[in-house]
């Protein structure tokens, strides 16, 4: 449950209740929640998003199949990867 594939998922999640928390308060004192970004700020987390949606395509198996990426088995064969820590101590 806790490997390293996971933490993406609950990093997202942690966000998730943060965000939640934040919207629950807002809502029990009746105010209206408002973001104040310097302009120069709205600009940096616009490349910064953009920039990691090009990473992740570049780093996706879409584009590695276009390049001609490394043969042999894929994610459905259970034979691929390797053993996380926490599930060899489970003996799984």
């Amino acid at each position: 449950m806790f490997n390293r594939e996971n933490a993406v998922g609950f990093l997202f999640l942690g966000v998730c209740a943060v965000v939640a928390g934040i919207m629950v308060y807002f809502i029990a004192t009746g105010e209206r929640p408002t973001i104040d970004l310097p302009p120069i700020l709205s600009i940096i987390l616009v490349a910064l998003f953009i920039g990691f949606m090009i990473v992740g395509f570049l780093r996706g198996s879409l584009f590695q199949r276009l390049r001609g990426g490394q043969g042999g088995k894929k994610w459905p064969d259970p034979g691929t990867g390797s053993k996380s820590l926490w599930d060899r101590l489970r003996g799984r």
